[in-house]
């Protein structure tokens, strides 16, 4: 055999062996333990903390915060799906709309307590993130509503189609967010 072919050989095998080892090996399991320095029996006494309640309005009316802490979390614009995620958060909004009692003061009032949480660039995330579930909810409520309900999922669970959608509520609160 030529030294040419025996490279070769050579090659090919140990590249299986890289490839077999690679694929046999079990994937570790990730766990996210608490990190305990006490003494064995006062690990027993250790508990993690539990998060804070979000506490709902008084009269079982819808709160705002929890509707923008989420678009704050999912929205994430001009990445694969957004345009699709921008409309399941508007339709929390529009939902919302037509179910709050709260006026135009306290919409600005809301929606400027949450945007006082956040530091200057997390604001202008949080604006170029309305915007995006802005349009979507300008979309939902015009003639393409209906597809894009469909391509979201469908109307159930939503108050979809919103006729009653109060558009003045929508705009303070999305004057008061930019």
């Amino acid at each position: 055999m030529s030294t040419m072919k025996r490279f070769f050989a050579l090659v090919f095998v140990l590249s299986l062996l890289c490839l077999c080892g690679c694929g046999a090996a079990a994937p570790a399991a990730v766990t996210a333990a608490p990190e305990v320095t006490a003494a064995p029996e006062e690990a027993a006494a250790v508990k993690t903390p539990s998060p804070a309640p979000v506490e709902a309005p008084a009269d079982d009316e819808p709160a705002l915060a929890p509707i923008l802490a989420e678009i704050r979390e999912r929205m994430h614009p001009a990445t694969a799906g957004s345009s699709l995620t921008a409309a399941q958060l508007a339709v929390l909004l529009l939902d919302w709309s037509v179910q709050t009692d709260a006026d135009e003061a306290q919409i600005r009032a809301a929606a400027a307590d949450f945007l006082a949480a956040l530091s200057e660039n997390e604001r202008s995330e949080f604006a170029e993130q309305m915007s995006a579930v802005q349009g979507a909810a300008e979309r939902l409520l015009g003639d393409e509503g209906a597809a894009l309900m469909e391509d979201i999922g469908g109307t159930e669970g939503t108050l979809w189609p919103w006729a009653d959608a109060p558009q003045e509520k929508l705009d303070a609160l999305f004057s008061a967010l930019k």
